[in-house]
């Protein structure tokens, strides 16, 4: 029984069943479905392991498309722990989406409370989905209000307002993700890149090389640096400085010294030669500065 039970509390955990074989998450399936259909779980189980061993299951049923059993589980959970309880609210809203499609999901959820993490979770993923772009941002800035301690929903929002084309809220929403976790190094350089973006944007719009253009490209540099501060040889960090002091290099009419900007292109193509040759990288990593090397 402790083994079955091990076994299933580990799958719930990890989430390893999502990545299992058709066989194996059969197998699964059935393991799990003698058991909570056995009754051994409610008189050997404490509420937490039981409410996971159940939620796991209602999962299994949901990709094995047993829709009657993921709504026998849910009633059964409801039984136990209350139609009030947000997780057995998250699952609900789960089979919903599963059985009559997100609008139903998001019309059950928009009656739960706005200030329940899983309710605003999920309404978040559903509206991610479904491309409904300006709502879910709406969603994302009320997780954020009410949870703003949550660096990876600032990190969603970045993403968010980033792919809206919002470069300026982007970068705000990553600073919020910096204050919480400031040696990410991969933030840093995150942010640099949507400042090379934005600068793009600009010069764009303007059709000229403007002051908050070229200001856009420094602080770039900034955070580009920062991140290989943090990390040496973060390959993502050396080609952001390089290909901005490059685009700083090669405007004619700056507003400020551009001098110090060309010594440190030099030092980021030197950084990333020596990467190169060393092959002290990722394969990914080694193709992406040998990229940047050549057209740089």
């Amino acid at each position: 029984m402790t083994t079955i039970i091990d076994t299933l509390r580990n799958a719930h955990t990890t989430s390893s069943y999502l990545n299992l074989p058709a066989e194996s998450l059969q197998s699964l399936y059935d393991t799990s479905y003698k058991f909570v259909t056995s009754g051994a779980a409610a008189r050997s189980l404490r509420p937490e392991d039981l409410y996971s061993v159940f939620e796991l299951h209602f999962f299994l049923s949901i990709i094995a498309g047993k829709d009657s059993e993921a709504s026998a589980i849910l009633t059964t959970l409801t039984d136990r722990f209350g139609q009030d309880s947000h997780r057995v609210g998250v699952l609900r809203s789960i089979y919903f989406e599963a059985t009559d499609g997100p609008v139903k999901a998001l019309e059950f959820l928009s009656g739960r409370q706005d200030t329940e993490l899983g309710t605003l979770k999920r309404k978040i993923v559903i509206l991610k989905s479904s491309n409904q772009t300006s709502l879910y941002i709406s969603e994302l800035l009320k997780l954020v209000d009410n949870y703003p301690s949550d660096a990876e929903s600032w990190a969603e929002l970045a993403s968010a307002y980033l792919e809206a084309g919002m470069y300026a809220q982007s970068i705000f929403a990553l600073h919020e993700v910096l204050l919480l976790v400031p040696l990410a190094y991969n933030i840093n350089a995150l942010v640099g890149e949507t400042l090379l973006l934005y600068a793009s944007s600009l010069q764009a719009a303007s059709s000229s090389h403007s002051l908050a253009t070229e200001e856009r490209l420094l602080e770039a540099v900034k955070f580009f640096l920062r991140s290989v501060e943090l990390c040496e040889d973060y390959v993502r960090g050396w080609t952001g400085v390089l290909v901005a002091t490059k685009r700083i290099a090669e405007i004619q009419n700056p507003f400020s010294d551009t001098s110090k900007y060309k010594r440190l292109y030099d030092v980021a193509r030197k950084a990333l030669t020596k990467i190169v040759e060393t092959k002290d990288a990722s394969e990914s990593d080694m193709n992406a500065a040998q990229l940047v090397l050549k057209n740089y």
